[in-house]
């Protein structure tokens, strides 16, 4: 009950000192306020900013394509089967970020194909690859069944895609290779009419169950899906592949798959730094500007407290006087600039929503941090008055 009486005289006590001192009162609200506002501006401008360097990443289409050792496109890469695996495993960064993932084989291999009886069918050459053969690069126009979808040929299942005059979508098909003696049971997931002789297959199957080399990659290219990670893919890549420069200076020795480097990255990124450079300036700059407005905000709470305060001391020595603690007058010179501190945020936080349209978590956040920051400093003077000796204000104020 003591402390209820207590908290009520104290708030009954702030509200008439605000109404005696209105003029004060209102421009430290209004100083508030102004801050409040700027800091909720602040936060807008990042996010605006943030989302306009989000519509220029989203706006450039990036290519990531393997060459050869001088940054030349090769016919035939010849590449070592390690490095589909930097592509192809979901834990890296590559495979998070990057799309359209092209893998091809060199398709030297030759397969026999015949039906379940064993009875020969065709003889076809093979090419393994992660995407749908296309008809500018193979001279056909392949048909897949409704049930499968084109990323089944980023996996490493035993599925095909053979001349429609072999055998029909759905059905299986059996194959002989030199690398494997005893027949293997493929599914057909697409046909072609056109008058080729090809097994196409998925790369994964392909190097692992009927590519006799190695160096098997014939072609490696992909689309870069997020291209905000694309500083982190550079630097992934430059541990198995060169990137080329103007210097010429090229790594010797062996990469982290201990292969030596004889193959270049090139991304071509056109206008995309000098689109977005000037945007992460923006942003950084506010960034770098946004802890300071903290740190001043508690050098307000500070000034405005020991003004406000300041020329009070002779009220607070006759309540010391009259028997009221130090501790006391603390609780109530902290709680005037408290309920000024809520109403100005208050006042500034529904000015900032009209204004903006929005109020996102992070402004609130920003804005209980510039409280906790100006109460702070409104604490520090408070301290020190509630220290003072009575006599001490006495004799300072005759």
């Amino acid at each position: 009950m003591n402390i209820l009486r207590k908290f009520t005289h104290s708030i009954s006590y702030t509200f008439t000192i605000l109404l005696r001192r209105a003029v004060k009162s209102l421009a430290v609200i209004l100083s508030i306020t102004a801050f409040t506002i700027l800091i909720c501006l602040m936060e807008f401008t990042i996010q605006e900013q943030e989302n306009l360097l989000s519509d220029m990443y989203e706006q450039f289409k990036i290519n990531l394509v393997i060459m050869d050792k001088t940054a030349s496109y090769a016919e035939d890469l010849n590449m070592n089967k390690k490095y589909a695996s930097l592509f192809m495993d979901d834990k890296n960064i590559l495979y998070r970020n990057l799309d359209n993932l092209k893998i091809r084989s060199k398709g030297e291999e030759q397969i026999s194909v015949a039906d379940e009886d064993g009875e020969f069918i065709a003889s076809l050459s093979v090419i393994g690859l992660t995407y749908l053969p296309e008809l500018s690069e193979f001279n056909v126009s392949v048909e897949t069944g409704n049930d499968f979808e084109s990323s089944i040929l980023m996996s490493g299942r035993n599925v095909c895609i053979i001349p429609s005059g072999i055998s029909s979508i759905g059905s299986y098909i059996y194959i002989k290779t030199e690398k494997v003696e005893e027949p293997v049971v493929y599914l057909v997931i697409g046909t072609y009419e056109q008058e080729e002789s090809i097994f196409f297959c998925p790369y994964l199957n392909y190097s692992e169950l009927l590519s006799v080399s190695s160096n098997n990659i014939y072609s490696l290219e992909s689309d870069i899906s997020n291209t905000k990670a694309l500083n982190d893919i550079e630097n992934y890549l430059l541990r198995y592949f060169i990137q080329p420069s103007i210097a010429g200076v090229t790594p010797i020795g062996k990469n982290d798959l201990d292969l030596m480097y004889a193959f270049s990255f090139v991304i071509p990124k056109g206008n995309l730094e000098e689109a977005i450079d000037p945007i992460k300036a923006d942003i950084k700059k506010l960034q770098i500007l946004e802890p300071f407005i903290f740190v001043f905000s508690a050098a307000i709470g500070f000034v405005i407290s020991m003004l406000s305060i300041k020329n009070r001391k002779s009220e607070f020595a006759v309540m010391r006087s009259m028997g009221a603690s130090g501790g006391y007058v603390f609780y109530i010179s902290f709680v005037e600039q408290t309920v000024l501190c809520i109403i100005g945020t208050m006042l500034g936080t529904l000015i900032s929503w009209v204004a903006f349209s929005q109020l996102s978590s992070t402004q609130i956040n920003k804005i209980a941090i510039f409280i906790v920051c100006y109460l702070f400093g409104t604490a520090i003077e408070a301290i020190r008055i509630s220290c003072i000796k009575v006599m001490k204000i006495m004799k300072a104020n005759e």
